[in-house]
């Protein structure tokens, strides 16, 4: 994700052997408003699937479109 830590856009990382499950489940408890899930598939497809804090899975989309979006959403001052 250089392209968002390039525009400042604060972001971590869970790169630990803990199941996809427990590391949503964390992000969770942490409010964490954007989640991206990026599994073996996502990352063979270009893709990042999506997650919002309460607003569960919202798909899978492609890495440039995602992170188009995030600036945007910076940019107008949007959640």
């Amino acid at each position: 994700m250089a392209e968002l830590r390039a525009n400042m856009v604060r972001l971590g990382s869970d790169f630990s052997a803990t199941p996809f499950n427990a590391k949503i489940s964390n992000a969770e408890q942490l409010r964490v408003h954007k989640m991206l899930v990026i599994g073996g598939r996502d990352m063979q497809a270009g893709h990042v699937s999506v997650r919002l804090h309460h607003g569960g899975p919202q798909g899978a989309k492609p890495k440039a479109e995602f992170v188009a979006d995030i600036l945007a959403c910076i940019k107008e001052r949007r959640a």
